[in-house]
């Protein structure tokens, strides 16, 4: 293993260096985007178990291209933790911009996260390990791993996180990347699944929708099918909905059959077994549930498939989704709130989300010396660094 000229130290530094405890994590800090959403899972996680400072960048106007959408599930329940973790945001200056990581990072903290989505500004990363680094800070730089993400926007970021200690990514091959562009003297690079959105990237021709609603919920079903027939004719020969209810009487079918997309819906009024939910979740595009309970089947299977889900809910906000990057709110009375949700989802259709166990598995590498064993600086192996 590599060690820089600037990272030995005497046992005194070391030792001081040990005594450290908190974490300061880097990221796009908007609860609009999925960059944004990440960063606070990764956070939060963290905050458990040690000090947290998260420095918010959002740089230019690329990070909110293309997403006009719906509120975020795991956002939304973050804001309701009203968290005592120091939340900062950097100015757009460089010189200004570095004075700040100087004053933000100090000399107190043990690691300095850093984010990077592979396609948006990530500039700010080398300036931010620089001067972490020149505070005896151990660095380490998460880089999500997604299934459209070309070569040519991974390799970008590998002058970027060059000087990190630690490199960790979602996906085996992009590790393999990074590690042959390194070499030998570069930073360690690491796999976690949290850093991953790969898994659903066999598009299909046809979008299957599938929609859990509860038993004779005429209302609620009316508004859904408002919501997709205000889809445009030009798309809705790519999308077949799929509504899982029980039913008494004809009232339901005949809503149904009413509606200006019908042949585009199918309705599924029987029980469906475990193994049959969690297929019908995996085969689907996007999902809708209605109003879920902290027990129910069809949010769970859901979760565990990693689809973009829409969550119809009441104006209290569903004891579900905390840590699920891919749960969206719409509100079960508003057509129009379930459409853009349902158009966003569909967006997302080629990203598997992790489950929020995920997040805690990676605060734990990141919070302490056993996850990050490879940083303490006694164990480098002396190389010469090419500048």
């Amino acid at each position: 293993m590599f060690q820089r000229p600037e990272d030995r130290e005497g046992a005194d530094a070391i030792k001081a260096k040990e005594s450290r405890t908190a974490v300061v994590v880097a990221g796009p800090g908007l609860s609009l985007t999925i960059p944004g959403i990440i960063v606070s899972q990764i956070v939060q996680a963290l905050a458990q178990s040690v000090p947290v400072t998260r420095i918010e960048v959002d740089l230019g106007t690329d990070y909110m291209a293309g997403l006009h959408r719906a509120p975020s599930l795991a956002a939304a329940h973050d804001e309701t933790k009203n968290s005592k973790m120091l939340r900062l945001r950097t100015p757009n200056n460089p010189r200004v911009r570095a004075q700040a990581f100087r004053e933000w990072i100090g000399t107190e903290t043990r690691t300095a996260v850093a984010y990077a989505w592979p396609g948006i500004d990530n500039g700010w990363i080398k300036q931010y390990l620089q001067v972490a680094r020149m505070l005896g800070t151990s660095t380490v730089v998460v880089c999500q791993s997604r299934p459209n993400s070309s070569r040519a926007k991974l390799l970008s970021l590998v002058d970027t996180v060059y000087q990190a200690d630690v490199v960790i990514v979602g996906d085996a091959n992009d590790a393999h990347e990074f590690s042959s562009y390194f070499g030998s003297s570069g930073p360690d690079v690491q796999v976690h699944r949290a850093l991953s959105l790969g898994g659903r990237n066999d598009r299909k021709v046809l979008n299957q929708i599938t929609a859990f609603l509860p038993k004779d919920n005429a209302a609620m079903l009316s508004t859904l099918l408002a919501a997709f027939d205000g889809i445009p004719e030009a798309f809705i020969t790519n999308l077949r909905l799929q509504i899982v209810m029980r039913y008494s009487d004809r009232v339901v079918p005949e809503i149904v059959e009413r509606s200006y997309h019908t042949e585009f819906v199918e309705l599924v009024g029987r029980d469906i077994s475990s193994l049959g939910l969690e297929q019908l979740c995996a085969a689907s595009s996007a999902l809708i549930v209605a109003d879920p309970a902290l027990d129910s089947r069809a949010f769970l299977s859901a979760v565990n498939s990693g689809v973009a889900t829409v969550v119809l809910a009441t104006p209290l906000l569903p004891k579900v989704g905390r840590g699920y990057v891919g749960g969206l709110l719409a509100d079960h009375d508003r057509p129009a709130s379930i459409n853009v949700a349902l158009s966003h989802a569909l967006r997302l259709v080629d990203l598997r989300f992790p489950s929020p166990e995920a997040w805690l598995e990676l605060a734990q590498r990141l919070s302490f010396p056993s996850g990050l064993e490879k940083l303490v600086p006694g164990e480098f192996e002396p190389v010469t660094k090419i500048a």
